[in-house]
């Protein structure tokens, strides 16, 4: 565990760390982030409180098995021959070699090696498995890894397939190292130095780092160190790794990656969040283009509507105008002494009123009326449509995160325009 070999700034950096990174997760959470992102964030959290975590990658065929037995000195893992049975094995210290199933693809392995009191090894399938389920169980572990070890060879050194696998892993900020094995396979030196200085250029162009890169012959090291054999061991190369990793992963930059292996993740995270967010704004911003424009189009249409309403309802006043001048030419005509006797003939006036004054008055209002209220239908109809049209187009955009549906039905009360003009 990390946090007992902390002193105080220690742990107050990794309480800061949890804090941050929590916060992180509940975002995450918040912007309904990719699930594999949070499980990964999730995962490298739990890791602060595991033992170093060494993942080993590569291609099937380039002996990542025989590197770890080498490394461990033992045969504590199976050096297949077909990507077709390939397992994860999650290798940690034991008192005896053992291997027993622990989740779908994953084998847990013990052994009494030193080295696993404080380091825990992930042999992986190859990046060019067969089953496509083993290369998504090896990007699964590569996000908790505190430090990748990329094996490839000198038979097929950094292949299609490890190229486009480190590229995936670029994002995820891990330190890498590579081991170039198959080095008793090169017939020179200068051709070995050759090959690693053709890896070094493809890693650099690749990582955007150039990775310390380790040749050696890993069946040579196992048979050397099985044999008790101390010469031959040095001209495997292994001792170099080995050397090097005394130095460069001693306690304090183990604490270090360790600490380091969230706040990678955690940026990968918050980068593909951040992604999310500004396409979100993007959507936004063109949804509040999108009403403005049906607002600008909403007030140009009321205008033009409250302009033509006024012609029209003209039209109709001055029927009623013209129903004014005929009452007042009649009452005018009929108020006169020389027809005072008319007068007392009430059920007369009402007649000779309707006929010659009413008339066909409420027909033509009507119909006048009716004329308005279809207008008024046909262009409340074109206005509708229009902006039905740019609400389609955003529901296309927004497909899959609508909640609930746009009403497109086109509804109105004709009674109730007609009683209110």
């Amino acid at each position: 565990m990390i946090a007992p070999a902390l002193d105080e700034t220690g742990r107050r950096l990794l309480a800061d760390e949890r804090r941050l990174l929590g916060e992180l997760r509940e975002w995450l959470s918040r912007l309904d982030a990719e699930e594999a992102h949070r499980a990964a964030l999730a995962a490298s959290l739990d890791q602060l409180e595991e033992p170093f975590l060494l993942v080993v990658v590569g291609e099937w065929n380039a002996g990542k098995s025989a590197f770890v037995n080498a490394l461990l000195g033992q045969k504590a893992l199976e050096e297949g021959v077909t990507p077709t049975t390939a397992r994860i094995g999650v290798l940690r210290h034991g008192e005896r070699v053992e291997s027993r199933a622990v989740a779908p693809g994953v084998d847990g392995l013990t052994a009494p090696a030193e080295i696993l009191r404080t380091l825990t090894i992930v042999d992986t399938p190859g990046t060019n498995a067969v089953l496509r389920e083993h290369e998504a169980l090896t990007r699964d572990y590569v996000p908790r890894a505190d430090l990748v070890l990329f094996v490839t060879s000198t038979d097929r050194p950094f292949t299609e397939s490890e190229r486009a696998f480190l590229e995936a892993i670029r994002a995820w900020g891990k330190k890498v190292v590579v081991v170039l094995n198959k080095a008793d396979l090169v017939e020179t030196e200068e051709d070995l130095e050759r090959l690693v200085a053709y890896v070094r250029e493809q890693a650099q162009r690749t990582l955007g780092f150039s990775p310390e890169i380790f040749p050696l012959s890993a069946r040579g090291a196992l048979r050397a160190r099985l044999a008790g054999d101390e010469k031959a061991l040095c001209t495997t190369g292994l001792p170099a790794f080995e050397e090097w990793a005394g130095r460069a992963l001693s306690d304090v930059e183990r604490l270090r990656l360790k600490m380091l292996n969230p706040l990678g993740v955690g940026r990968r995270a918050g980068q593909a969040a951040a992604g999310v967010v500004a396409s979100r704004l993007d959507r936004l911003r063109d949804d509040v283009a999108t009403l403005d424009s049906v607002e600008a189009q909403l007030a140009a249409r009321a205008e033009d509507l409250t302009r033509d309403f006024r012609f029209r309802l003209a039209d109709v006043e001055k029927v009623l105008l013209d129903f004014e001048r005929r009452g007042n030419a009649f009452f005018e005509e009929r108020l006169r002494l020389t027809h005072f006797r008319e007068l007392l003939d009430r059920d007369r006036l009402r007649r000779d009123f309707e006929r010659d004054v009413v008339g066909e008055l409420p027909r033509e209002v009507e119909r006048r009326v009716e004329a308005i209220v279809d207008w008024m239908v046909q262009a409340e109809l074109r206005q509708f449509q229009d902006v039905m049209d740019l609400l389609r187009g955003r529901v296309t955009d927004h497909q899959g995160r609508m909640i609930g549906q746009v009403d497109d039905r086109f509804e109105y009360d004709h009674q109730h325009l007609l009683n209110a003009i």
